[in-house]
């Protein structure tokens, strides 16, 4: 079964990373990993930059639509759970993930508002 879920052993985080060959530069940052039962099959973050917060990384082994999207949405879901209003990105990468989650173009870069985003009026 998989699940999702707030991750924060560094030594978990950079082991999935190194096996991977993913090249990560660690800032104010959550995690979230997506697990198959015990092992971590997807890494997830949200990062403060100065005085926005950032969806930037999201890596799954199955690099689905469908694993991606849920994994963003916890992310989304654990942002809007500590009080944050707003998420920008601006990772190229994720433009179609952007998309799908409702982030808008603002300047170059993405933007979602979290206000009523996870209440029945917002869910669409």
């Amino acid at each position: 079964m998989i699940t999702i879920k707030k991750i924060e052993d560094m030594n978990e985080i950079n082991a999935y990373l190194q096996a991977r060959n993913i090249d990560h530069t660690f800032g104010m940052e959550q995690f979230m990993g997506m697990y198959d039962g015990d092992r971590l099959i997807g890494l997830g973050s949200i990062e403060l930059r100065v005085t926005k917060v950032y969806l930037n990384f999201i890596h799954t082994e199955e690099n689905t639509h469908a694993f991606n999207y849920g994994l963003a949405k916890s992310l989304l879901n654990m942002a809007d759970l500590s009080g944050v209003k707003t998420v920008y990105g601006n990772n190229p990468d994720l433009t179609v993930l952007y998309m799908a989650l409702r982030f808008v173009t603002e300047n170059d870069e993405y933007m979602l508002s979290l206000e009523g985003y996870f209440t029945e009026e917002g869910c669409h």
